[in-house]
């Protein structure tokens, strides 16, 4: 796995966080994922993982997230150890290759959807999904149902889904991959402002 970075001033307007981590390993019996892994991504620092197919780039995120378990190691984000704490108690918020959006909600229900779980004051819910939806250019479609929507739409939907509640750590997994040609370098400039 190589890393690659370059300093950039988020412009979502939430303040990001430092992450570390030390020694870092995914094993599943035999099979290890992520090896001794060291790595600090400063606050504000805008970093992209590259590597081959199965070296531990989307188990690292999602070790990062809370969604798979260390198996040795320490992962601190802003200095505070996060290896037992759940997901929803870490302030990440990741998009899946996959957009993970839910089929029975509108675009608007799914980027109003992480405010909802958070607890999030209702009254700033539609400012906060309209201004989401402006950044990915999505506000026409608000009505629309996930089938309803191309690959390149369904990623940005994901995209605002994350941003809406301004984590304090953005991770996106391969947020390219399922777009045409033309839509990925739209969509890469739209990355790069929102971070």
């Amino acid at each position: 796995m190589n890393v690659s970075n370059e300093e950039e001033m988020h412009s979502t307007g939430s303040a990001m966080a430092e992450i570390q981590l030390s020694n870092l390993s995914k094993r599943w019996g035999n099979f290890v994922a992520v090896d001794n892994f060291d790595l600090t991504i400063r606050d504000k620092e805008f970093l992209v993982l590259l590597g081959p197919s199965g070296c531990g780039k989307t188990t690292t995120m999602r070790m990062i997230a809370g969604l798979e378990d260390v198996t040795e190691g320490e992962i601190r984000i802003d200095g505070i150890l996060v290896n037992d704490l759940e997901p929803k108690d870490r302030d990440v918020a990741m998009v899946f290759q996959s957009y993970a959006l839910y089929p029975n909600m509108n675009v608007y229900e799914n980027m109003r959807f992480p405010l909802k779980v958070r607890g999030i004051d209702q009254s700033t819910h539609k400012e906060k999904v309209m201004r989401a939806a402006d950044m990915v250019e999505m506000r026409e479609f608000l009505h629309r149902k996930p089938a309803q929507l191309s690959g390149g739409q369904r990623q940005r939907v994901a995209l605002a889904r994350a941003i809406v509640r301004e984590p304090n750590v953005f991770l996106r997994d391969e947020p390219l991959s399922n777009l045409d040609a033309k839509l990925r370098v739209s969509t890469r400039a739209q990355i790069k402002n929102l971070s």
